[in-house]
Formats: structure tokens, C-alpha cells, sequence
């Protein structure tokens, strides 16, 4: 009996290749991909090495993520397995097989394509495992010698986990067959659907739930904001593209069928009645192809962008190469740091090429109307997306850090700066009242302010205003009103430039010389390695999860094809039978699939475009304020994605009309 099962196992897969050969491919590349984001989560170089930990952090959430897909696609992909299986399984039925038997054939077939799936797909990432990680490490700037190393941690979890899953797919299949009857075995794959109603209340929860998604996106200013409300954003619109596509979709169709000129054509006459005849079915695997297309598109343009951009972002986060900062509650002369600053830079044997300070005082409540709260609502918590931060610094120091002239600027009278514009025409604080003679928007701002919440720079004539502020502050008590900055750029190489700010560190660490107090010096090429091992992490797992998303995607849309090819051949053979020509078939299945096909691309790229004023805000928490360049891989990534989009549109319609206008003529 047992080779019974095997015989029929292998007569199933060799007769359905066309189905197992994708789902098996597919499979392995999961298993492959899973087991190579956990060998580098285990990886004990990359552990030890500086900024490992790092890239530990991002390589344990890909591990998660692609967890939950794993799941997620390997039964989706099964049930267009089973779909096809259905007939099958019902003809054993009725010539004798008895259920139990049929579920050992469903147990012998599923356990055998398991356990290849799992060890193909862990011989494949053992043997690109070092390969992944030179390509990391090169990504990374480490410069090391990579040993061959089996992870026998990351073996054990990718067993654990598709052993689990396989096992829950084989459970699924034996209780679709013992839940089902013979008759309903043998239609199986050829159930559709009734001709769904206009879902008016859905389609219009549809629009909202979108409208509400794109509003948040494009309203949201705040980067603090945007993190909490992001989620939410991307809710409203996973529910209202399911909700259009379903309902909205339905409604499209219905209009095409009683505009008379369109519908009462032979290429659009059984597109259109065969869509809505099993929209419903067709609604759900459009709004993934769809919703998958939108992910793929954000996770590459901004990982690429934020890997692209790293110098951009390491230069907006740290001004210059040496950034020494200090407090003092009184305008403390800086002649002596910067005179300290200076000898000690050249007692390094360095040459300072750049060298600006400015000082400013920082504040920050809540805004109501024009007044901003320092103290806010005795009982209220407040979040740190609610606050608005005003940095008060005189024209004098504002031109330094900006190269902007701010113009005459009278007392009581402030220039607001910021990357939103004040629309109040005065603006109030600490019981001081100013006029605002001016605001300005620009997102450039960003660059010199690396706080990301709402900040405006307050620039006033002279020191007398910033006195007026600091005398306010001196009655709450507060101390160090006064922050100072000394930004200085120097030549040499990376190393020279990091024990050059060691140094400095070293003498102006606590130094009472200085004028200052809280002294600490920050370099830039000291934590450019940890900028980059970030960023470059993030872009390595964008490949990750974005070659994930894609390969679902295509295998949705071939599947999608496969399975609605074999369910519209019967009916376009009816069609020839009463006199549609095999040129008119071909033209109706153009018709169909063009319809069908481009309709998630198109949204998915108008999802992007409504998402990108919010990710923008998301990549200004991580410095990254080349928005132009952002812009830019937001364009390539969607014109790369509709390419290979288009392609596999062009081969799976291939397909299909070879099921549909070929087969059984």
C-alpha cells in the first residue's frame, strides 16, 4: 500500500509540474532566505565586531518578518495547490479510496515535498551563506577575512519553524478533503462565483477608509507624529484597497456592462462578464498583488536612498568634523575654548580648514494658538510628537549656520525659521510677547536642526533679546540657559581626524578653563562606522524582505493566471463553439488580463506617491533630508518594479492563453 502512495505521489507532481514546480522553487528560496538572515544573526565575527550588535538588531526583526511571511505565502500558495488537487482527490473517492487513505497519500505527498523544500533550501544558503556575508561586510565597510562556517543555530530554527509549518499545511489539506464530499471534491476547481450585488456601503468604506490613510500621510508634519500614526495610515489604506477592489471594482464593471458601445463587443463582451461572474475571487488576489507591489516599492526607495544618501545623513547629523558643545548660564566669553580648541589642533599637527560657533537658547511646551505652554496641563501626559521646540539664536550666529541674512530685525520682533511655516502673526512665550515680521518653510532647515520634532529657528537682532529670555528662565530657576556650539573642520586622514578628537575630548572633558560647563566633543568620522553599519544593515535587509515581497508577488500573479486559465477555458471553448473566432478569443483574453493585471500596479504606484510626503517625515528621524534624492530612487524604484512587473505579466499571459485558446482545440 505504501508504494501505492508513492506511486501516486509521483504521478500527481509529474502531472502537475506546471503547479508544483513554482510552489517547490518558491519554497526553497524561503527556507534559503530565512536560514541566511539567521546564520547572520549568529554570526560570532560579525558579534565581535564594532557596530555588530547593530546589525544583530536588524537581522533578528528580518528574521521575524520573514517568519510571519513564511506563513503566510507558503499557504497561499497551497491553496492554489488544492484547488487543483480537488478533482483528483474526489475521482479517488468515488472509485473506491476511502478517506483515510486519501489522507495518507495527502500526508506521504506533503512530507516528501517538505523535507526537499527544507533541505534544498538549507544546502542553498549554506553554500551562499559566505557569499551573503562578503556582500554584507562589503555593504558594512568591515575588512576582515570571512571563515565558511555551518550555523547550526540557524539550522535548528529553520527546521523548527518549516517543520511547524509544513505540518500545519499537511493538517489543513487532510481536513479539506474529510470536510468535503465526493461531488464537491470533483467541482472543486471549478466552483466560481455568483454574479456578486454593488456593495454600495463598502465601496464607500473603501474611499473613506483611503481618503482617511491619504490624509494622514500627506498631513501628518510632524516626524515624531508620523512614527505612531504611520501604522495607522497603512491600516485605513490595506482595508480600503480591499474594500475597492472588492466593492469598487464590482461597481466599475457593472457600469462598463450597461455602457452599451463598450460592453456589446466581441473582445469586451466576455472580458467583463467573466470578471464579475468571480470578482469576489479575483477582488482578494488583486488587492495582494497590489498591496505586496506598494511594499516592495517603499522598502526599496527608502533603503536604497538611505544607503545612497549616508553621506548626506552623516553630514546633516554632525555639522562638522568636530562639534564641540557646552552650557553657561551667562553669555560666557569663548575666547579661551576656542583659543584651546585651536592649539590643541595643531599640536595634533592638524589644519583647520573651517570654524564657526554660534550660541542659542532652547526651548520648548505646547502650542496653542500663538502661544507656546513651557509648563502644559496639570494631569495631561503629553506625548514628545506634541511638543514644539524654538531655538532663539541672534542674525549674527543664524547667518553662520545657515548663510542666510535675516535682515533688520527690530526689538520685539523675531524671523521664524523651520521646515513648517508659522501662520500666527505673533507668537508668545514665557510671558514675553513678539511680533513675527516673517516665517519661512524650507526643508533645507532640517540640515541644521537634527532634532526631529517640530522645531523653528527664532532669530532676534542681538544678545539683548536672547537676555530677555534667559532672564525669564533665571526666575523659574533654571540654570545653563545658554548652549554653545564650536564647529570646526579639519584635514588629515580618518585616523589623524579620530585621535585629533580624543584629544580635544580629553582637555576640554570638565575643564573649568573652557567658561563652560557639560563639555563634550562629538566627531564625525568617529561614528561614520556606525552610520554605515546602520544604514548599510537597513539596505541589506531591504534586499531581504524586498526580493521576498516580489517573488510572492510574481508567484501570486503566475498562480492567479494558471488557475483562471483552466477555469475560462470551458467557457471560451463554448464561445468558438458558437462562432467567436480563435482571433476574438485571443482579443477578449487581452482584454481581460490587460484589465485585470495593470490595475494594482497603476494603484500601488498612486499609494507610493500619497505615502511619500509621511516617509519622507519617517526618513527625516534618520537625517536623511535629501528629499530630491529620495524623490529620485522613488522614481527608478517604481520604473525597475513596472519592468519587471510587465515581464512577468507578459510570460504568465503567455500561459494562460496557451491553457485557454490552445488546449483541447
Amino acid at each position: 500500500m505504501n508504494k501505492l502512495y508513492i506511486k501516486l505521489m509521483a504521478a500527481n507532481i509529474k502531472n502537475g509540474k506546471k503547479f508544483y514546480l513554482p510552489y517547490i522553487l518558491s519554497g526553497v528560496l524561503v527556507v534559503t532566505l530565512f536560514y541566511n538572515i539567521q546564520a547572520i544573526y549568529y554570526n560570532e565575527g560579525l558579534s565581535n565586531m564594532s557596530g555588530g550588535r547593530d546589525v544583530e538588531i536588524i537581522m533578528s526583526v528580518g528574521s521575524k518578518v520573514i517568519g510571519i511571511f513564511s506563513f503566510i505565502f507558503i499557504f497561499y500558495t497551497n491553496s492554489f495547490i488544492m484547488k487543483r488537487r480537488k478533482k483528483d482527490i474526489g475521482i479517488y473517492n468515488i472509485l473506491g479510496m476511502e478517506k483515510r487513505h486519501i489522507a495518507k497519500e495527502l500526508f506521504v505527498e506533503t512530507m516528501a515535498i517538505a523535507i526537499t523544500i527544507i533541505v534544498c533550501g538549507l544546502a542553498t544558503g549554506i553554500v551562499f551563506d559566505k557569499f551573503l556575508m562578503m556582500f554584507l561586510y562589503k555593504l558594512l565597510g568591515f575588512e576582515t577575512s570571512i571563515k565558511f562556517i555551518i550555523s547550526g543555530k540557524a539550522v535548528c530554527n529553520s527546521l523548527i519553524l518549516f517543520i511547524i509549518l509544513y505540518f500545519i499545511v499537511m493538517i489543513y489539506n487532510i481536513m479539506q478533503v474529510k470536510m468535503s464530499n465526493p461531488i464537491e471534491l470533483l467541482r472543486g476547481s471549478n466552483v466560481g462565483e455568483k454574479e456578486p450585488k454593488t456593495k454600495v456601503f463598502m465601496a464607500i468604506t473603501g474611499f473613506l477608509c483611503i481618503g482617511a490613510g491619504y490624509y494622514i500621510a500627506v498631513t501628518t508634519e510632524n516626524p515624531i507624529a508620523a512614527i505612531s500614526l504611520f501604522f495607522i495610515a497603512v491600516l485605513l489604506v490595506i482595508i480600503g484597497t480591499y474594500c475597492l477592489f472588492t466593492a469598487g471594482s464590482i461597481a466599475l464593471l457593472k457600469m462598463l456592462r450597461n455602457n452599451k458601445n463598450y460592453y456589446y463587443k466581441k473582445k469586451h463582451f466576455t472580458a467583463v462578464s467573466g470578471m464579475i461572474y468571480r470578482m469576489k475571487q479575483n477582488a482578494a488576489g488583486l488587492a495582494n498583488i497590489c498591496i505586496l507591489s506598494t511594499m516592495v516599492l517603499v522598502m526599496f526607495s527608502t533603503t536604497v536612498s538611505m544607503y545612497i544618501g549616508e553621506e548626506d545623513i552623516l553630514n546633516t547629523r554632525f555639522k562638522a568634523e568636530l562639534n564641540i558643545n557646552g552650557k553657561s548660564g551667562q553669555p560666557a566669553d569663548s575666547t579661551n575654548i576656542v583659543k584651546m580648541a585651536e592649539d590643541e589642533i595643531k599640536k595634533q599637527g592638524r589644519k583647520i580648514l573651517k570654524e564657526y560657533e554660534y550660541t542659542h537658547i532652547y526651548i520648548g511646551g505646547i502650542m496653542n494658538g500663538n502661544e507656546l505652554d513651557t509648563e502644559g496641563e496639570e494631569g495631561i501626559k503629553y506625548n514628545f510628537s506634541d511638543i514644539t521646540f524654538i531655538n532663539l539664536l541672534t542674525k549674527d550666529d543664524f547667518k553662520k549656520i545657515s548663510d542666510i541674512d535675516a535682515g533688520d530685525i527690530q526689538d520685539g520682533e523675531l524671523k521664524l525659521f523651520g521646515t513648517s511655516k508659522y501662520n500666527e502673526k505673533e507668537i508668545k512665550f514665557l510671558g514675553l510677547e513678539y511680533k513675527v515680521k516673517e516665517s519661512i518653510a524650507d526643508n533645507k532647515f532640517s540640515k541644521l536642526e537634527s532634532n526631529a520634532a517640530k522645531c523653528y529657528f527664532a532669530v532676534t537682532d542681538g544678545y539683548a533679546g536672547l537676555e530677555k529670555v534667559a532672564d525669564k528662565l533665571r526666575e523659574e530657576n533654571i540654570d545653563d540657559i545658554y548652549n554653545y556650539g564650536l564647529h570646526i573642520d579639519i584635514d588629515g586622514t580618518a585616523d589623524q581626524k579620530k585621535q585629533c578628537a580624543k584629544a580635544l575630548s580629553k582637555l576640554l572633558g570638565n575643564n573649568d578653563k573652557t567658561g563652560f560647563v557639560n563639555v563634550y566633543v562629538e566627531s564625525r568620522e568617529e561614528n561614520k562606522s556606525s552610520f554605515y553599519i546602520l544604514y548599510g544593515g537597513l539596505f541589506f535587509l531591504g534586499i531581504f524582505l524586498g526580493t521576498m515581497f516580489l517573488m510572492i508577488t510574481v508567484l501570486i500573479i503566475f498562480y492567479k493566471q494558471i488557475s483562471e486559465g483552466y477555469e475560462d477555458r470551458e467557457r471560451f471553448i463554448i464561445m468558438e463553439k458558437v462562432g467567436m473566432s480563435k482571433k476574438d478569443v485571443k482579443s477578449s483574453i487581452r482584454s481581460q488580463i490587460r484589465i485585470v493585471f495593470l490595475l494594482p500596479i497603476a494603484v500601488a504606484t498612486i499609494h507610493v506617491a500619497a505615502a511619500f510626503p509621511m516617509t519622507r517625515r519617517l526618513l527625516a528621524m534618520l537625517n536623511m533630508s535629501n528629499y530630491k534624492l529620495y524623490m529620485i530612487c522613488v522614481l527608478a524604484t517604481v520604473i525597475v518594479f513596472a519592468i519587471i512587473y510587465i515581464i512577468v505579466f507578459l510570460l504568465t499571459s503567455r500561459t494562460y492563453y496557451k491553457i485557454v485558446g490552445e488546449e483541447n482545440r
